[in-house]
């Protein structure tokens, strides 16, 4: 069957494979289904059996009659490949590589793929700790062989030789496991590691694992060890000792850029497979990377008060006594220490926190509250002010329009 003539059978579903319901893999939904609102689709959600073949996908694609699918290839879940036999447009997103040099059959030319750009979010990691100037740099890798660790361990090892140093890389194979072997092995190796250390971990609970093996062994975190995850799941890194820090991967784009790519598939079949990438949101730095020469302990308590209280409506005036001395002199240390006044810091650490709850389902009349500031026309006002566009236009452009999303 030809993919012009599968197209004029087709309803308005696009089917979302999935391995679970995860926080990364919501947020790519809620990205597709930002595109899909915009252009009258209704999304799906399917789970498919481990291990699932292509038979899978041409039985689901009998029972749907979808005009374009997308799917999450989560570690281990064993995510069906298209199959050339269904002349749908499929997006994969963080499909491994090996997959595809393991596959006989050539993909289809309506396949897409979107895929996190390990590079930059790497060089982000990486400049944020050379910038500290660490004795030494490590890596340790996620507790299977994840392509995707693979990656961020090769792009972390080139920026640190290329700025004159050795990396220490550690392989996390089995490091899920409590208790188990490889874990005695990482904590002989922190401990032997040159000191202060900047360390880069594959994602956040092998991040976790670090600390946690640091705590056992006695290794002061962030003085003497100082590390850094990815992912930024905050209930998860608040929930670390210390908490950890971590760059947020820009999932939500990841499944805006599948639901665009079906629709260019759609448009018209492309000689070959279409390539797009995702990556970063920010960086949020807690207490595991707080490490930072130029700032007093006064201002390193200030800062991190700050990031966790900002959003409870705080003013300067509850800072100062953190630093010491008049007003006048503490808003100079803190200016000095970090090229901006106190109340900018929590206007600021409050827009974080907006930005995130405009990602969501939440009321706009519900987000002032929740973010620290006094009343929703004040935050209308400021926020207007600082990004040139009202929060309802934000929302639109960055996140589209929410809906209700159909259970698997």
């Amino acid at each position: 069957m030809s993919y012009t003539k599968r197209q004029s059978e087709t309803g308005n579903t696009i089917l979302f494979l999935h391995g679970s319901l995860l926080r990364t893999t919501r947020l790519f939904l809620s990205g597709l289904v930002s595109v899909a609102a915009k252009r009258g689709w209704n999304v799906q959600q399917a789970i498919p059996p481990h291990g699932a073949s292509t038979a899978y996908i041409r039985r689901l694609t009998s029972f749907w009659h979808p005009l374009g699918i997308v799917a999450v290839y989560s570690p281990g879940k064993g995510m069906p490949l298209p199959d050339p036999d269904v002349a749908v447009p499929f997006v994969c997103i963080d499909l491994d590589p090996s997959l595809l040099s393991r596959r006989h059959v050539p993909m289809p030319p309506w396949t897409g793929f979107v895929n996190c750009d390990s590079k930059a979010l790497v060089e982000m990691a990486a400049k944020t700790l050379l910038e500290c100037d660490f004795a030494s740099y490590a890596y340790v890798s996620a507790h299977a062989r994840y392509h995707w660790s693979e990656q961020r361990k090769r792009y972390f090892r080139e920026a640190v030789e290329l700025n004159g140093h050795i990396c220490h890389c550690f392989d996390g194979m089995g490091l899920a496991a409590s208790g188990t072997k490889t874990s005695e092995r990482l904590g002989r190796w922190l401990a032997a590691l040159p000191k202060p250390c900047g360390l880069l971990a594959a994602n956040d609970p092998t991040a976790a694992q670090v600390l946690s093996v640091a705590a056992h062994k006695g290794i002061n975190v962030p003085d003497d060890l100082s590390v850094l995850g990815f992912d930024d799941d905050e209930d998860f890194c608040e929930s670390t000792t210390p908490p950890l820090s971590s760059i947020r991967c820009d999932f939500f784009s990841g499944g805006v850029m599948a639901g665009e790519m079906i629709g260019t598939l759609l448009a018209k079949q492309p000689k070959g497979s279409l390539t797009d990438y995702y990556g970063a949101v920010r960086l949020t730095v807690r207490q595991s990377t707080r490490r930072q020469p130029r700032y007093a302990p006064s201002i390193r308590q200030a800062l991190e008060t700050i990031r966790l209280r900002a959003t409870e409506g705080i003013t300067a005036t509850d800072i100062i006594p953190l630093i010491g001395g008049s007003r006048r002199s503490a808003e100079r240390k803190f200016r000095a220490a970090t090229g901006h006044g106190i109340l900018e810091e929590i206007i600021n650490t409050r827009f974080e926190k907006v930005k995130d709850l405009l990602a969501t389902p939440v009321q706009l009349k519900a987000i002032a509250q929740m973010s620290g500031f006094s009343s929703s026309n004040s935050l209308q006002r400021i926020f207007k002010a600082h990004f040139g566009t009202t929060l309802t236009d934000y929302r639109r452009k960055n996140h589209g329009k929410f809906q209700a999303l159909k259970s698997p």
